[in-house]
């Protein structure tokens, strides 16, 4: 009775440290339409590895009579992304550099004497993957016969980045102005864009070898901890007691909670947009 207790226990201190890690992270508001939710492969993936470390570790605990094992290592996996140090900045980057090169394609078509509206319709066929969504949503709604005002903030609303802002702000000027002067300003705001883009390429190698550095110190205590629970159960047997268990279960979260801070701290914030105070469209 004592270790079924106990497994409640460690399964409820489990639970509260994710739920408290999930409501220390923070969510981006943002008001956009309603879109169906399925899940993704990855997400059906994931469901599947917690759903096999739940066996896993029942498996465990009755074997070694870890009892800890039931609850630690589905919750181990259903932390597993949040405490892997990886970068979150490749597809940012690889967007704002999609953002560069229209802006360079644009401007060489409105260098062509083309109006915005034609420039930003030829245009469509040379917009890379990252932003083509975007980019046809907005030829689409000038097809549609929505203001060239209107369908750009629209489109700094799909963007929903500070840059974007930037971009669709020298956008709208010069829907309004409609001087020869665009194609200089678009490209000014090219280099802005790749200026941006080589800062944070800098960041991200400097950033690398640190993660590198935690993956390897991680992985490296892991597998001395099991080698020695394995191999040497007699110098852990006071780990098999109830309270030597709870502790285990407040050490390794405390390691486990170290990751995530780490991962966390090293993730860029997306900054406050230009145009609107939240993205979304209207």
């Amino acid at each position: 009775m004592i270790p079924f207790l106990a497994a409640i226990s460690a399964i409820a201190l489990i639970g509260g440290i994710w739920l408290l890690v999930s409501g220390l992270t923070p969510a981006p508001v943002t008001h956009k339409r309603p879109r169906t939710r399925r899940l993704t492969s990855a997400q059906r993936r994931h469901g599947g590895l917690i759903l096999g470390a739940a066996g896993l570790g029942a498996l465990l605990w009755l074997v070694s009579g870890y009892f800890v094992a039931f609850p630690a290592l589905p919750a181990l996996a259903a932390l597993l992304p949040y405490l892997i140090p990886r970068s979150s900045e490749k597809a940012p980057i690889e967007r704002l550099n999609a953002l560069e090169e229209w802006t360079r394609s644009l401007s060489a078509v409105l260098g062509a004497q083309a109006s915005l509206e034609q420039a930003i319709i030829a245009s469509r066929n040379s917009v890379g993957d990252p932003i083509k969504q975007e980019v046809g949503r907005l030829v689409a709604r000038l097809h549609a016969g929505v203001p060239i005002d209107r369908a750009l903030e629209a489109f700094a609303d799909d963007l929903d980045d500070p840059t974007g802002d930037v971009l669709a702000g020298s956008l709208l000027l010069g829907s309004l102005r409609r001087g020869p002067g665009l194609a200089l300003v678009l490209d000014g705001a090219a280099e802005m864009i790749s200026e941006n883009v080589a800062a944070r390429r800098q960041i991200e190698a400097d950033r690398a070898k640190p993660r590198s550095n935690a993956r390897l110190i991680s992985i490296v205590s892991v597998t001395v901890l099991l080698l020695l629970f394995v191999a040497n159960p007699t110098y852990v047997a006071s780990y098999k007691t109830l309270i030597g268990q709870l502790i285990l279960v407040v050490l390794t979260s405390a390691f486990f909670g170290c990751l995530w801070w780490m991962n966390s701290a090293s993730r860029t914030s997306a900054g406050r947009r230009v145009l609107r105070t939240t993205g979304g469209t209207r």
